[in-house]
This record gives structure tokens, C-alpha cells and sequence, in this order.
């Protein structure tokens, strides 16, 4: 009850400070004047370090003040950064430090999954030219805090300095694991930790700042300090991991907690450990109140509170010799029974794998903290660690393999309803704290619940006609048809670097399992430009796909190129589509219209895009890619159009598609629309948008709209949005 109270009071506080400066932030905003050439200029602090490189810096501001009309106003808000330009930016300025920016200032584009929409802020970006723009004014405390992981940061070898089996095995989870820099880290490799449901382990985290802790006492102990001398240098060297660390918001969080818990120990004031969880999350909501609705919080707080509640009773049914051995058992466990449920809702992951890596992958963690340690401070004094550099990388290689083992069991499942995954959290607590005669049963109910909820039955397509939806990805496509148990993805969104491979992971994938979806019957890439191509990347490495399909025409940037490898390591067939083929399966029908042919002087690969019919139950929709009139018009040429029910606008709503003869061939009951929000193309033209009003064609747009989608069924139509209309 103390947990909770507390908790709660710091969740209000916080609740209210956010509502504050959201009002303030908003009624600011809105007075930009709203001209497509607008410069703003904001000030703030540089909340973290930045991530990429240049030309492709991102960054994250905590915003003080904008500039309105010449004069400064309040603006309390989180804005994320993106530097173009081939200058370094963290030469200009760095995490902590007060700064200056010139650039284009949006609002964020609604979150991937309706899970995050609920957030009480409004999350805006800002796009700067170059880092020339960034400019330092001043410094805060969190510069000071800063300067032990850029000084540590700074003093390991160069990338590229000593060998790929370095940068791969040694210095980028030793950057990872100790500074909290995850920007280096190869990508398969976080691949197979994500799936292994063992990433927190590669990161700095509060399961790292526990570790080190365990550690300093380890030693302590052994040094046969005790008392006050003991707390008090293990609170000092807390403090100074998570210092080190990066002072992140996970290493932060498990700081505040094992510091007000020996602190209170210090001054002869002993809190039990649910008092001193409960106090944390006050300060820390009080402090920084967006973090009530972070999840890194919620995972922190049900990792502690499983710890102190389930480790215990877990320990009891274990054996009771070697203790080392299953005392870390129990608490890993407990540790798992807390947060499964809220990794499953989040994350999508269950990972069975997890439970039997885990208690050999943390004590391997913690050795390799106590090995990164040691190498960490050779390399600042300058004395050469090669013995303990290799040790360091077998040990990591070792890791990595524990992860690889679990992410075999480790499943991408659909998003589950917060109300079960609130009944699981209840449930576990009455098997901690219920009545001893109602602790089984309760137990039972939350495993047979959350084993329901990970392996029933998905959600599934209408099972007459079928679905077609417009997935909000921004300035891309993506469209996702579905009938009974069967799926197929047309187009992955992408931003407009091709580099940005992880999109998939975060924009689209989230979309995909929200709805149900973990598998797909065929997917298709109808053109390779990175706006449609690159979120199949993830989609490719992540869910089992029957089949990829992709356009005949040529390959640009060797986007189709990497697609394919990606494809190939996943497993996936490739086929390239020719025009005039016809795909049929459970009583449905994809036709290839259009697939390569002659390169175009105007738009050459946007008008080799596959443009293919899909049909069922007598429904028909068109799908067009980012094909031009000039194709329009040699399919008109051909006799291929016929009447549909649905059309894909094409390229966007730009005005060299969408001609009036082709719409009017069509004859479709409505149109769907798949462009950005605010997108620099000035997507949808006027004129296309003037061409289907003329043509009576109703027209849903994924900028005003979001996600929309249409169930054509034998009894009627329905379209529904998420909506910001």
C-alpha cells in the first residue's frame, strides 16, 4: 500500500505538471504563421547525446523557447532533432549543453501504434540544414554530468582503427554496455538480442546499475568493509555508473531507487524496499513528469517490485544448495513474472527463450561490466588492453550466442488488450501478497491468462470480400489487404534515407501486430525508392513471409539489391513480376497490369511500378504504386482498366498521375491517398484532387486521416480511420 500511495501522488504530480506546459507549448505554436518557406529559431537544452553521423544527425531538444513574430516565447517542449550536412554536430554542441537552433519546426507525426496515442503532449521536430545552425549558449548541469562518459567515450580507439572483429565484438557493446552508446552497435547483432528478449542486457539499464552495485558490494565484502563505510561507498559508486553510463533515464531510475534505499540506511532512517520504490518514482515523477508514461519506467519499477514480492516465494520451491546459483534463479524469475506481460503488450515479444538464457546471460553480463570496467579505465591512462580486449570480445561473442539460442524461442505475437495485461499484473501481485489458500490459484489464472492472450487465436480479415487499409507511414506508401486468415502487404513506407533500414521495425511493424498480423501471404515492393521499399527490410527479418514479390524495372541505389539479400538471409523466395501475370490463392486474385517496361525520360522508375488488380467476392481494387499518366495511358491503351471499387491514388496525389480519362475509365467508389503530413512535394496536387471531386469520387488521405481502412463486403462497404479528422 505504501508502493502504491506514493506512486500515485507522484503520477498526479506529474499528470499535472505535463498539462502545463502542453497548453503553453500548444497556444504557441498554433501562432506560427503557416507560410511552406517558415525558418524558426528555438531554444532548449540538448536532452541526449546524438545519434548517426553526419549528413544524417538526430537529436533530442528539451525545449525552453520559440520565436514568434521576433519576439520569445515559453514553449516547454520535447522536439526531435534532425542535422543534415557533412559538419560534425557534436563538435558544435553536445548533450547537456544550451542551444540555439534555426530550422523548420513541425509536429510530430501521430506514433506507429495506437498503444502511444494516448500520450498527453504533443512530440515536435525540427529539421536543421546544417550543424553551422547549432549553436552552443550556454551549459547546465547536465553538462557537467555529461563529461565522464564523453571523456571515457572519447578516449576509445577510433572506429575502423583495429579491425571489424574489434568494432563488432569489442568496441561497440563495450560502448553499449558501460557508455550507453547503442549508435555503434552492429545491426544483426541487435536483431538477435531483441528476439532473444535479452537487449536490456546490452544496454546500460537499471539491471546493469543493480549488477555493478552487486559487484562494488561483492568487493566490499571481501574487503571486510561494513556499516556505514560500506553504504556510503556504494552509494558513491552507484553514482558514479550511472555518471559513466550516460546518466540515461533507465540508469537514473534503478539509481534513485538503490540511493534513497542506502541513503535512508546512511542516516539511520531504514525504509523497507517497497517504501524506498515508492519514493523513487515520487522524486523521478517530480522531476521529470514525462516519464510517467515511459515505458522504460513501467519495466523498471515492475522489475524491482517483482523482485521484492516474487523473489522470496520463488526461492522457496528451489533447491536449496548451490544458494549462489538458484538465488540468482529466483530473482531472475521474478524479475521475468513482472515484466513478460508488459514486454508482450509493448514490445509484442514473448520470449520463451528469455526464462532459460537468463540466469546464465546476466552473470555473464555482470563480468563482462567488471572486464569493459577495467578496459575502460587502461584505455583512459593510455596503457595498451589487448588480452583483456579479446577476452572482452569472446565474452561478448559468447552473449550473443545466448541470445541467438533464445531468440528460437522468442515469438512476435499480437498486440494484447491492456485491460488482460493489467489482469496478469493483478493476478501476479495476489500470488505475492493474497491470502496464502488464494496465492495458487491466482498463480495459475495469470500463467493460463497470459498464455491465452500470447497463443490464442489473432484477430482475422472479413470472411467474405476483403479489407484494404492505408497504414499511416508518413510520406510513403504502404497498403495491407486482408481476408480470413491471409495477408498481403503492398509497399513498406520508408523515409528518404537509404540507410534507414530500421523504419520497418518501428513504424510499420507495430501497425502490422497491432492488427493481428504475423504472418504474410506475399509481399510486394513495387518500385525501389525508399519511400515504399524500405520498411520491408524489417518485415523481411522479422515475420514469416511466403513470398516477395518485385517490379521488372531497374534497381535504384541497389535498394532491390539489398532487399533481396535481406530476402535470401531471411529465407524468403524472390520473384520478379512480369506484366500479364495472374497470382490466385483461397479464392483471391492479384493480375499484374504493369511491371517495368521502357525507362521514361519523366519519372523512369515511378512509372516502371508494378501496378496489379486485386480481387474477391466480386471486389475489386486497384493498386497503382507511384505509376505516372504515361503508364496510365498505356494501360488505357491496352484495354486493362476496368471498373473497381477501390483506388490507390498514385504517386501520392502528385499532379503527373491520376489523369481524368484513367479515373473516369475506373469508375472507383472511392479513393485512398497515401501521403505526409506537411510533405515539402506539396503532396496531393490540387489538380488530382480537383479530377476526382469532378469524378465524384470520395477521397480519404492518410495525412488528414491516418490509417484508414475499407471492409468491401457482399452486404456494403465500410471505411474507418484513426483519425485526426
Amino acid at each position: 500500500m505504501v508502493l502504491l500511495f506514493w506512486t500515485s501522488v507522484g503520477f498526479c504530480e506529474g499528470r499535472r505538471g505535463i498539462g502545463v506546459s502542453e497548453t503553453t507549448a500548444q497556444s504557441v505554436f498554433v501562432s506560427l504563421p503557416s507560410v511552406p518557406d517558415r525558418v524558426d529559431r528555438v531554444e532548449g537544452v540538448l536532452a541526449d547525446f546524438w545519434s548517426g553521423s553526419a549528413p544524417r544527425a538526430r537529436g533530442l531538444l528539451r525545449a525552453e523557447r520559440l520565436q514568434v513574430a521576433g519576439r520569445w516565447h515559453p514553449f516547454p517542449a520535447e522536439v526531435f532533432l534532425f542535422v543534415s550536412g557533412t559538419l560534425p554536430v557534436e563538435r558544435r554542441a553536445d548533450r547537456g549543453d544550451r542551444v540555439s537552433l534555426v530550422g523548420r519546426l513541425k509536429r510530430e507525426d501521430l506514433p506507429a501504434s495506437s498503444r502511444d496515442v494516448a500520450l498527453p503532449w504533443t512530440r515536435y521536430r525540427m529539421s536543421v540544414k546544417s550543424a553551422l545552425e547549432v549553436r552552443r549558449t550556454g551549459r547546465t548541469a547536465l553538462s557537467l554530468f555529461s563529461i565522464p562518459n564523453l571523456f571515457f567515450h572519447r578516449t576509445l580507439p577510433a572506429s575502423r582503427s583495429r579491425g571489424e572483429w574489434f568494432d563488432r565484438n569489442v568496441r561497440g557493446p563495450l560502448a553499449a554496455l558501460l557508455l550507453g552508446r547503442t549508435a555503434e552497435l552492429d545491426r544483426g547483432m541487435v536483431a538477435r538480442y531483441r528476439r532473444g528478449g535479452l537487449y536490456h542486457l546490452l544496454v546500460v539499464s537499471g539491471l546493469h546499475v543493480a549488477l555493478a552495485a552487486g559487484l562494488v558490494l561483492g568487493g566490499l565484502r571481501r574487503a571486510r568493509v561494513a556499516g556505514k563505510r560500506r553504504d556510503a561507498f556504494l552509494l558513491v559508486s552507484v553514482f558514479l555508473f550511472v555518471l559513466v553510463g550516460g546518466a540515461n533515464p533507465p540508469a537514473v531510475r534503478a539509481g534513485i531507487v538503490i540511493g534513497i534505499f542506502l541513503a535512508a540506511r546512511l542516516f539511520e532512517r531504514p525504509i523497507p524496499a517497497a517504501q524506498a520504490l515508492g519514493l523513487s518514482a515520487l522524486a523521478l515523477f517530480v522531476a521529470d513528469p514525462r516519464q510517467v508514461y515511459s515505458i522504460g519506467t513501467v519495466l523498471t519499477f515492475a522489475a524491482v517490485g517483482g523482485i521484492t514480492l516474487l523473489t522470496e516465494p520463488i526461492r522457496r520451491r528451489l533447491p536449496a544448495r548451490p544458494e549462489a546459483l538458484f538465488s540468482g534463479v529466483a530473482t531472475s524469475v521474478a524479475a521475468q513474472c513482472a515484466t513478460a506481460p508488459v514486454v508482450f503488450w509493448r514490445f509484442n515479444y514473448v520470449a520463451g527463450g528469455a526464462w532459460l538464457t537468463a540466469p546464465l546471460a546476466i552473470p555473464l553480463s555482470a563480468a563482462l561490466i567488471a572486464l569493459g570496467g577495467a578496459i575502460l579505465v587502461l584505455f583512459a591512462i593510455g596503457i595498451p588492453a589487448g588480452p583483456l580486449c579479446s577476452l572482452f570480445g569472446l565474452g561478448s561473442r559468447l552473449l550473443e550466442l545466448l541470445a541467438d539460442r533464445a531468440a528460437g524461442l522468442a515469438f512476435l505475437r499480437p498486440t494484447p488488450p491492456l485491460a488482460g495485461v493489467a489482469t496478469i499484473g493483478a493476478l501476479t501481485l495476489a500470488a505475492a501478497k493474497a491470502p496464502a489458500r488464494l496465492r495458487p490459484p491466482a498463480a495459475i489464472l495469470a500463467v493460463a491468462l497470459f498464455l491465452w492472450l500470447a497463443f490464442g487465436p489473432a484477430p482475422k480479415g472479413p470472411l467474405r470480400g476483403f479489407s484494404i487499409e492505408a497504414l499511416d507511414v508518413g510520406q510513403g506508401d504502404s497498403i495491407l489487404v486482408r481476408w480470413a486468415r491471409h495477408a498481403f502487404l503492398v509497399d513498406g513506407g520508408g523515409p528518404f534515407d537509404v540507410d534507414a533500414e530500421d523504419f520497418g521495425r518501428t513504424r510499420l511493424l507495430p501497425k502490422l501486430l497491432d492488427r493481428g498480423v504475423t504472418r504474410l501471404d506475399a509481399v510486394l515492393a513495387t518500385h525501389p525508392h525508399p519511400d515504399h521499399a524500405l520498411g520491408l527490410f524489417s518485415v523481411a527479418e522479422e515475420l514469416p513471409v511466403d513470398r516477395l514479390w518485385l517490379s521488372a524495372g531497374d534497381d535504384e541505389s541497389d535498394l532491390f539489391g539489398r532487399l533481396r539479400s535481406a530476402a535470401r538471409t531471411a529465407g524468403v523466395p524472390v520473384e520478379v513480376l512480369a506484366a500479364g501475370g495472374s497470382f490466385e490463392w483461397s479464392g483471391a486474385r492479384l493480375t499484374v497490369l504493369h511491371s517495368g517496361g521502357p525507362r521514361r525520360k519523366v519519372d523512369s522508375v515511378n512509372n516502371q511500378s508494378v501496378v496489379a488488380l486485386f480481387e474477391r467476392d466480386g471486389k475489386r481494387a486497384l493498386l497503382t504504386g507511384d505509376a505516372g499518366a504515361p503508364t496510365e495511358q498505356a494501360l488505357l491503351d491496352r484495354g486493362r482498366i476496368v471498373q473497381v471499387d477501390v483506388l490507390k491514388v498514385g504517386h501520392h496525389g502528385s499532379r503527373t498521375a491520376t489523369s481524368r480519362l484513367f479515373v473516369a475509365r475506373a469508375r472507383p467508389r472511392l479513393a485512398l491517398l497515401s501521403c505526409g503530413r506537411e510533405n515539402r512535394f506539396g503532396h496531393p496536387a490540387a489538380e488530382t484532387l480537383r479530377t476526382l471531386a469532378a469524378l465524384h469520387v470520395p477521397v480519404f488521405r492518410t495525412d488528414r486521416l491516418s490509417d484508414v481502412r475499407v471492409d468491401l463486403l457482399p452486404a456494403g462497404t465500410l471505411v474507418s480511420w484513426r483519425g485526426l479528422e
